[in-house]
């Protein structure tokens, strides 16, 4: 039986419209970080390369960058590589001394048109059906989730605004996931533990030998009131309220918009609901070993903590990879509760 151990060596793999740049960036490399965050807000590399013999050409914004990271070998950890997706660099410079040549990309997926503004209205329609009218203008595949794609929309107005920000209104109003990745328009409920292809994340236990540093906090307990939401009752012809969540004491959070329906102002006042309950603590963890196969909304057991911690469900609201020239490889992670 062979218990030699072996060192863990990080890896990674780079290619940059097509052709792979690995063996190039490889010795050259000073660091390489990789933050994924789960609402509209893009995924983000930045890459920063020695150039100290000033022999890089600096690369033309708009270049398409891809990026596998992982492990090539090691007793503590899984070998092999993660596809961590698609970036456009949107940010070059170069600097000195020591001259190194820094890249930053967002996910290639918000392109320039998802960001345009534009004047439109979408009128007596459904989540799903506008979700699928937004993708198909970019060449998108919609993914909503069946527990929002059927609630009514009556009119939503975009002035002066772009697709994404509308995304983003949408998945604000929803307490959902809305968001682009892989060539997908997704909307699915924050915390449902999915994968931007819809398909589940496993979940996974960390306890404190997991982890280089880590921290607890507890924000808010307003949330344990839940929320409400006020609406226009067009048979009465007078404001109404509904209510979600709660059970705690306390005054419920207002959303200030006025609904045209109660099913608009129920659905708000869900979403609030649950930001509330999420905002309630706050759990910060940097692991000892890179875990590139992490994602946001993946659902987390914290076990040898503080009681207060292990006791609450939590979520992955944002991932953070960095690999160095050194070799060390270490992911972040940001928990919210669920």
């Amino acid at each position: 039986m062979n218990t030699e151990r072996r060192a863990n060596i990080a890896d990674f793999r780079v290619s940059v419209d097509g052709v792979d740049f690995t063996d190039r960036a490889r010795p050259r490399l000073v660091s390489l970080s990789i933050t994924e965050k789960r609402g509209g807000e893009a995924d983000q590399i930045d890459l920063m390369l020695d150039d100290s013999d000033r022999r890089l050409a600096i690369p033309k914004k708009g270049a398409l960058i891809r990026v596998q990271l992982g492990w090539r070998q090691g007793s503590d950890v899984t070998p092999g590589l993660v596809d961590k997706g698609r970036f456009t660099a949107d940010e070059v410079s170069w600097s000195g001394p020591p001259d190194q040549l820094a890249i930053r990309g967002r996910s290639a997926d918000l392109t320039a048109a998802f960001r345009q503004r534009k004047e439109a209205a979408h009128k007596a329609t459904t989540l799903g059906a506008l979700a699928q009218k937004v993708a198909a203008a970019h060449g998108l595949e919609a993914r909503v989730a069946p527990e929002l794609a059927g609630i009514e929309v009556a009119i939503i107005e975009q002035h002066g605004t772009s697709d994404m920000a509308l995304l983003r209104r949408l998945g604000r109003e929803h307490d959902a996931v809305a968001t682009v990745k892989d060539r997908k328009l997704i909307l699915s409920p924050i915390g449902s533990g999915k994968a931007p292809g819809g398909a589940a994340l496993p979940s996974l236990t960390l306890g404190p030998s997991d982890g280089d540093r880590y921290s607890y906090r507890e924000i808010d307990r307003s949330g344990e009131a839940g929320a409400e939401a006020r609406y226009h009752d067009v048979d009465t012809g007078e404001r109404s309220t509904v209510k979600a969540g709660g059970g705690g004491s306390g005054t419920p959070r207002r959303v200030r918009k006025i609904h045209h329906s109660k099913a608009a102002a129920a659905a708000a006042a869900k979403a609030e609901a649950g930001r509330a309950a999420r905002g309630a603590a706050e759990f910060d963890m940097q692991l000892a070993l890179g875990r590139a196969d992490l994602y946001p909304e993946q659902r987390v057991t914290l076990a040898g903590f503080k009681p207060e911690a292990d006791a609450r469900k939590w979520i992955i609201a944002e991932v953070s990879h960095r690999l160095d020239r050194a070799g060390g490889f270490t992911t972040s992670i940001k928990l919210e509760t669920k």
